[in-house]
């Protein structure tokens, strides 16, 4: 089936065309640059950029797929979780192609599209990847952090998640105490690597051992307070010591929580996924945990994957079709910001 996929939860106006699980043409319009001034999205020109670019960035994405709308059989937006007036232009630009050129319409969970990232594939079909169930999934991103116990595609129980802010936003918090801009994870990622990752004592958030949940915003005000008073001269003598100890933290209450849920859960494979899993030094920590609990584990095979696009949502998409879970009337679908997976 060919599929032509929509994703504007956030700050990223993105289209793919796929032949089932195969992405033919991707495309994805960063907003990075409005917000930079800003320190964050700022949901009013999220909508705006998206109205401008959506149109251009579909007809990217068919024409380097080389295929017409017409030529699409199904139309695959995210309805949910993310930005309201972001979510709103996907979802009606989707209705008004699904009305005007008669497509059925499938509506897709952002965390789902997250998840089955690893699920896909290049036109060729690589790669082909052979997953055990149950998986368990850790997904972390700006605005999302999930422990998901994946029964089989389609079938997920969430069994950790933020109790407040998420992994990706803490980081671009911190960037953002220390003076790095806009999204700061990456710049935090770079200074990382030249510094002490214990220069700083920070707290173990929620260390209960029982607790599978997170919680990020303790650990974000216990660094403010730490160098509040430091003069701007220090705080940049020790950039890279702070954002090390930092990210540090973030990184073990990650690991800690998800190593818990895999002596309880007991997965046959781990999969991690989310803007967060861009970060090199995430990853090896991931598969240094996957090494010693001896369980094989999934990331997306490319960055681009990791951060918001709309070939995942068009491969979650796919699946739904599969099973016939299109939207039933067009006209009524509505945006959900606060989506449950």
């Amino acid at each position: 089936m060919l599929i032509l996929a929509i994703e504007t939860s956030c700050d990223d106006t993105c289209a793919a065309v796929l032949d089932n699980d195969r992405v033919l043409g991707n495309v994805i319009s960063s907003q990075t640059n409005l917000y930079k001034e800003w320190g964050g999205v700022v949901p009013d020109i999220a909508k705006r950029a998206h109205q401008k670019r959506i149109g251009p960035v579909i007809n990217r994405a068919l024409k380097k797929a080389k295929k017409k709308i017409e030529d699409i059989e199904i139309i695959v937006v995210t309805q949910g979780p993310g930005l309201a007036p972001a979510l709103g232009v996907g979802v009606n630009f989707a209705k008004e192609l699904a009305i005007k050129y008669d497509k059925k319409l499938v509506a897709v969970n952002h965390i789902e599209g997250h998840i089955l990232s690893n699920w896909v594939k290049n036109m060729y079909g690589k790669p082909t990847r052979k997953v055990e169930y149950p998986v368990l999934s850790l997904t972390v991103s700006g605005g999302h952090t999930k422990i998901i116990l994946v029964n089989e595609i389609g079938n997920y129980e969430v069994v950790g998640e933020t109790l407040d802010d998420a992994g990706g936003e803490a980081l671009d918090k911190a960037a953002k105490l220390l003076g790095l801009g806009y999204p700061g994870g990456p710049v935090m990622e770079i200074l990382a690597k030249k510094g002490n990752s214990q220069y700083l004592d920070l707290p173990k958030p929620l260390a209960d051992k029982k607790i599978l949940d997170y919680s990020f915003s303790g650990l974000k005000t216990s660094f403010y307070y730490k160098i509040k008073n430091w003069p701007r001269e220090k705080v940049n003598k020790h950039l890279a010591d702070l954002a090390a100890s930092f990210q540090n933290a973030v990184f073990e209450t990650l690991l800690r929580k998800y190593k818990l849920a895999i002596e309880k859960y007991q997965p046959k494979t781990l999969l991690a996924a989310g803007g967060v899993m861009a970060n090199q030094e995430l990853r090896k920590r991931l598969q240094k945990l996957a090494r010693e609990e001896k369980l094989p584990i999934l990331m997306p095979v490319k960055k681009w994957l990791n951060t918001d696009n709309a070939a995942m949502i068009g491969v979650a998409g796919y699946f739904k079709a599969m099973r016939g879970e299109f939207v039933v009337n067009i006209e009524k679908l509505d945006r959900d910001p606060r989506l449950q997976i």
